[in-house]
């Protein structure tokens, strides 16, 4: 009866290994050599990130994959064919793929070519703009694909699979569409054209003021989120039950400063925060107020600073972090220097001084981890409003094609040399305190998002100065090894966006995108304007990490 065992365990495993080698022998290898890029130093980092994202879109089971990394160590992208032949036979694969980039300005331009043992070279080359330059490798693979590897229904294989990619976190985002027919959203609403469903969206009554800050956080210590609102010189507190604002407290710091910023952030560390609340006055003399929740009632949580205060998560602990910085009237109004600050002994004290990029000040970055490339420092432009990414030595990568923000908080300040610059007789100079970077890891795939606003104002193209904005998208930008790429948005929102931020708003358990707007009534009715408060929900336990591959994004930003 042994005997008989082992006879059939021998077979079987004879019968194995005559698969695979069978396996090995029908499919194909190719290897991907660094690519040379002729440019600024700045993007020295695509030598290795091309060859890496045209790897998985090159990728065929069973057909073509890819050489061992060990390979291809010591081979660099060989000049002419004669040198891709030797490159080819050194590292064992059937095909050899190299190329170059050239950058010029924010173009791009693309040369792959692919060689195989035949001595042949299939070139293809491709110009766009460094934000496109992602969907351009991807049409350059599925070229690839379908005229090298002769691999059937390519383009359409593309389509099924991104078809299979949904991510159902909520029936209401559009999100990422690699194909015409591909359909990923975390929420309805974030489809252009939107949904009905009205569980995909929480809407909040309508209050007689127009805010101009918000944030969403625990300050009574019911474990239990309220929503703090701030306007020109009041801080408002109110419960969100069923849809329903319902004023908690309130509190006006201060008449003679007009009030800027608003944040929440457990300043003691004892499970509650505590409100942080910037203002400026005529003179450009800034000024934070420090409160806490006693008895159903706004006091003083530790005495007045003469700074602009903000909360952003600082590396390498990502903890948020109070920094502050100070002002002064004429010229440029913010100092040079971003400090850190601390609270000890009672006060909030500044303990050691944060390095941040050109252009950054307390209100304009955020730190985005990356544990694959590096992580990132996102920087709002002054000049611009357009987002520019740093690595992590503040060397400048790349900056968006478009401006977002849109916020309607402003503080005057000159910041061009005498005699430059636009006229500021008449009109005086301002600096537009951005809305916070929102940096999260939604879909649980260890690539982090950037949440901004993207503000839609017909006037506000014509003229520079406008800043009120009938409609507002939350855009969720990603970084794919080139630049920020669209990875979803939502629909377009009647309304100014005033603030927005990641937080359970209904105390439901689930995290949802809170978006709070003013409505527009007319070029004539800005004194009628309403504060709202919209709630998207987000299902983020329903989140497969396995959907989250490479994407792009196609269409026009």
């Amino acid at each position: 009866m042994q005997s008989v065992m082992r006879t059939v365990v021998l077979t079987v495993l004879m019968l194995m290994l005559s698969m695979s080698v069978a396996f090995a022998e029908g499919a194909k290898t190719f290897g991907i050599v660094p690519f040379t890029v002729n440019g600024p130093k700045t993007f020295t980092y695509l030598e290795r990130a091309i060859p890496q994202m045209l790897s998985s879109r090159l990728f065929w089971k069973d057909n073509f994959i890819p050489v061992d990394a060990a390979a291809l160590e010591g081979i660099s992208a060989p000049a002419n064919g004669a040198e891709a032949q030797k490159a080819l036979a050194a590292s064992g694969a059937d095909y050899l793929v190299y190329g170059s980039v050239n950058i010029i300005g924010d173009q791009s331009s693309l040369d792959v070519r692919v060689a195989d043992k035949n001595g042949k070279v299939w070139p293809r080359s491709a110009s766009s703009s460094l934000n496109d330059m992602i969907p351009t490798l991807q049409n350059i693979a599925g070229a690839i694909n379908t005229e090298v590897f002769a691999r059937p229904g390519a383009r359409a294989q593309a389509v099924a699979d991104a078809k299979e990619r949904v991510n159902q976190m909520n029936p209401a985002i559009t999100v990422n569409q690699t194909s015409a027919n591909q359909e990923v959203y975390l929420n309805p609403q974030f489809r252009y054209a939107g949904a009905t469903d009205s569980d995909s969206r929480l809407r909040s009554n309508a209050l007689r003021f127009a805010a101009h800050g918000m944030v969403v956080a625990d300050v009574t210590g019911d474990k239990k989120n309220e929503v703090v609102l701030l306007d020109k010189h009041t801080v408002r507190v109110y419960n969100f039950e069923k849809n329903t604002l319902v004023p908690v407290a309130e509190v006006k710091p201060s008449r003679r400063y007009d009030l800027l910023t608003v944040r929440a952030h457990d300043i003691d560390r004892d499970g509650v925060n505590e409100l942080i609340v910037s203002g400026m006055d005529n003179d450009q003399a800034a000024l934070t107020f420090f409160y806490t929740m006693k008895n159903g009632q706004l006091v003083q949580f530790a005495p007045n600073l003469k700074m602009l205060v903000n909360v952003v998560p600082l590396p390498p602990t990502y903890l948020p972090t109070m920094i502050g910085q100070k002002t002064r009237k004429g010229g440029s109004v913010l100092m040079p220097t971003v400090e850190e600050l601390a609270y000890s002994n009672g006060k909030i004290v500044a303990s050691r001084r944060v390095a941040v990029p050109k252009k950054a000040n307390l209100y304009n970055f955020a730190w985005v981890p990356d544990e694959a490339e590096g992580d990132k420092v996102v920087v709002l432009l002054p000049d611009s409003e357009k987002v520019a990414v740093f690595n992590s030595k503040f060397d400048r990568m790349v900056a968006s094609d478009v401006s977002y923000s849109g916020s309607t908080v402003s503080i005057e300040n000159d910041d061009t040399m005498p005699g430059l610059g636009k006229d500021k007789l008449l009109i005086p100079s301002k600096y537009y305190i951005p809305m916070p970077f929102v940096v999260e890891d939604l879909d649980h795939n260890g690539k982090y998002e950037v949440l901004v606003n993207k503000p839609i104002s017909v006037a506000a193209q014509f003229f520079d100065r406008y800043r009120f904005f009938p409609q507002g998208e939350i855009h969720s930008l990603q970084w794919d090894g080139v630049g920020l790429g669209l990875q979803w948005k939502t629909r377009r929102i009647k309304g100014g966006v005033m603030a927005y931020q990641i937080a359970d708003l209904n105390n439901d358990g689930i995290k949802d995108l809170v978006v709070g707007i003013n409505t527009h009534p007319g070029a004539t009715g800005f004194e009628a304007r309403k504060t709202m408060v919209l709630g998207y929900p987000l299902d983020l336990g329903k989140v497969d990490p396995s959907t989250a591959a490479d994407k792009s994004y196609s269409e026009d930003q």
